[in-house]
């Protein structure tokens, strides 16, 4: 990773969300990095410009990087195992391979990995899940301090319905959330976050549920876990939460149903749920080409929309098979058929304010940081820089990651047009 580049100037096309009906560019734009690592200035090209040094960027477009309201750090691995539901996927596949961040040089060798290929895919921040191992989410946080990324990311809480070697008591492993969020929470110029990470209700007792949601409470941390994914899934929380009257009443009831609170998935949901997560301040991440490789159901995205809830995009690797958000967006195409600034709006500021950093990330705009993506489209793609990103999105094979800022800092790839 460089170090940050201050007062650098970008000239080229500026495409940047404004709400998910509409998106502010520029043919022939500009952004300005200043020396604090945020954005100093944006907007069309002014011939006062000329005499300051500027880096064309030539074809690329110049956007806000992206952000991915949910991952999963240990399951890069085990993507593209496909054939199995929800339920014996996680048998099968993640719950061996989250087993092995046992071994804490396991966690960093793996976490390296994961985060540099984050950043490869030109995203700026992701909402992680990490697994239920301390010392390994304390790799994790090292590993994402050092790939320069802004990153929210918790140990995942399960007492139960899974591997013996992958439970912690309750007690035990929100006092291991509270201890990373003494070391992590804010860390790293602010750029690293800890949230309390159920994985979901049927792997939780009420017990740990509570203590998550108090515990989430006092500290002001966020939340994340998963909600609707699949039917079998909802068939065990009916099982184990007998008497509740619907999914979400299960986290409601544990207090983790907030103002940072971020539900995954949340696919077996109607009109009436989604308003109940509205109120809250809660939002959701959709993870359009995971729902659609397990099998698990179609996002109800007008529904939600309808109803106000904020919308992020997750790739939710590994059960997504590809970490570019890209290639979630096109499957975010399938749904509803979202106009082009909303399918834009999702990858960027939609995660952002999923995330409650959207005061920090998500948007071109003096003194918001300088997260920025160059995203090189295809040789022959023509029209308008909307345009062109979503030629982007649907031809992802022949769309190149040029560059990724992070904080002002170049944290991937090259300014350099390719040779």
């Amino acid at each position: 990773m460089s170090g940050r580049s201050g007062g650098v100037l970008l000239r080229g096309r500026v495409l940047s969300p404004v709400d998910p009906a509409s998106a502010e560019a520029f043919e022939d734009g500009f952004v300005e990095i200043g020396s604090a690592g945020t954005i100093a200035g944006v907007g069309a090209w002014r011939e006062e410009l000329a005499p300051r040094v500027a880096i064309d960027v030539g074809r690329a477009l110049i956007l806000p990087a992206f952000v991915d309201a949910h991952v999963h750090l240990p399951q890069l691995p085990v993507r593209a195992r496909y054939g199995d539901p929800l339920l014996t996927w996680l048998a099968r596949h993640v719950y061996p391979a989250e087993a092995a961040f046992a071994d804490p040089e396991h966690a960093a060798r793996e976490s390296a990995r994961f985060f540099g290929a984050v950043a490869a895919a030109g995203t700026g921040t992701a909402a992680v899940f990490a697994t239920v191992h301390a010392e390994a989410t304390h790799r994790a946080f090292e590993a994402a301090a050092a790939s320069g990324l802004r990153v929210v990311m918790g140990n995942v809480l399960m007492d139960r319905e899974a591997p013996s070697e992958l439970l912690a008591p309750a007690a035990g492993g929100v006092r291991a959330t509270l201890d990373l969020a003494e070391r992590w929470e804010g860390a790293a110029g602010d750029r690293l976050h800890v949230a309390v990470t159920p994985r979901f209700a049927p792997a939780c007792s009420s017990e740990l549920l509570a203590a998550a949601g108090e515990a989430a409470r006092a500290a002001g941390l966020r939340v994340q876990t998963h909600l609707s994914e699949s039917a079998d899934e909802m068939e065990a929380v009916r099982r184990l939460f007998p008497g509740m009257p619907d999914y979400l009443a299960v986290y409601e009831r544990a207090g983790l149903a907030g103002e940072r609170s971020i539900f995954a998935h949340s696919i077996h949901l109607g009109a009436g749920e989604f308003q109940r997560i509205a109120r809250a301040g809660a939002t959701v991440a959709c993870c359009p080409s995971s729902n659609a490789f397990l099998g698990s159901g179609a996002f109800p995205l007008a529904t939600a929309r309808e109803t106000g809830v904020e919308i992020g995009l997750g790739s939710d690797v590994g059960a997504g098979p590809q970490l570019s958000l890209l290639d979630a967006a096109r499957h975010l195409s399938y749904l509803d058929r979202p106009a082009p600034a909303e399918i834009l709006y999702r990858a960027t500021l939609g995660g952002a304010r999923a995330l409650d950093l959207d005061g920090t990330t998500g948007r071109l705009a003096p003194g918001m940081a300088a997260d920025l993506l160059l995203l090189e489209p295809p040789s022959d793609a023509t029209g308008d820089p909307l345009e062109l990103f979503v030629q982007c999105v649907f031809r992802q094979p022949e769309t190149r990651v040029r560059a990724l800022f992070v904080d002002g800092a170049l944290v991937y790839g090259s300014l350099e047009p390719r040779g």
